[in-house]
């Protein structure tokens, strides 16, 4: 299976970071009434790719974008929760390898969510001590450009 930042598509990163740009403090539902279809396409698909980026740049703003975008995403199309943790459990491994308690990362993201089954999944999520790429079907990769992170199983 390929790297997460060359089988994702980056063709809406720039749309995503203008979407982010314009987050209030607290995201509202007003606010995701704004977002279409392809805002939350780029915003689910830019949350997965950054967190990649943020661990080549040692970037814990990227980091923390990367992790509201992927929120913002899921707040607007909520999937199987099971499925958000598999995506997140790369946004933990990536703090704890910059450094950043991963606890105090995903609370400062779900206090900008409106109270939410995602915002209450982040801090449960974030406080957990079991989390590991493998248990969560992950693989810390070595490419040309850098680490990435593919998908743990053919």
């Amino acid at each position: 299976m390929q790297p997460n930042l060359v089988r994702i598509p980056a063709d809406g990163d720039k749309r995503a970071e203008a979407i982010l740009r314009r987050i209030p403090d607290t995201i509202s539902e007003s606010f995701l009434e704004t977002l279409d279809r392809r805002d939350n396409v780029a915003l689910a698909r830019y949350g997965a790719r950054q967190a990649t980026v943020a661990l080549r740049e040692g970037s814990t703003a990227r980091l923390t974008d990367a992790l509201l975008a992927t929120a913002a995403a899921e707040l607007q199309t909520p999937g199987d929760p099971r499925d958000l943790m598999v995506g997140i459990a790369v946004h933990f491994v990536v703090a704890e390898r910059l450094g950043v308690d991963p606890s105090i990362l995903f609370n400062a993201v779900a206090d900008r969510l409106p109270v939410s089954s995602v915002a209450d999944l982040l801090r449960q999520f974030g406080a957990r001590d079991d989390i590991s790429l493998h248990a969560f079907g992950w693989q810390l990769v070595e490419t040309e450009s850098g680490p990435d992170f593919a998908p743990d199983y053919p």
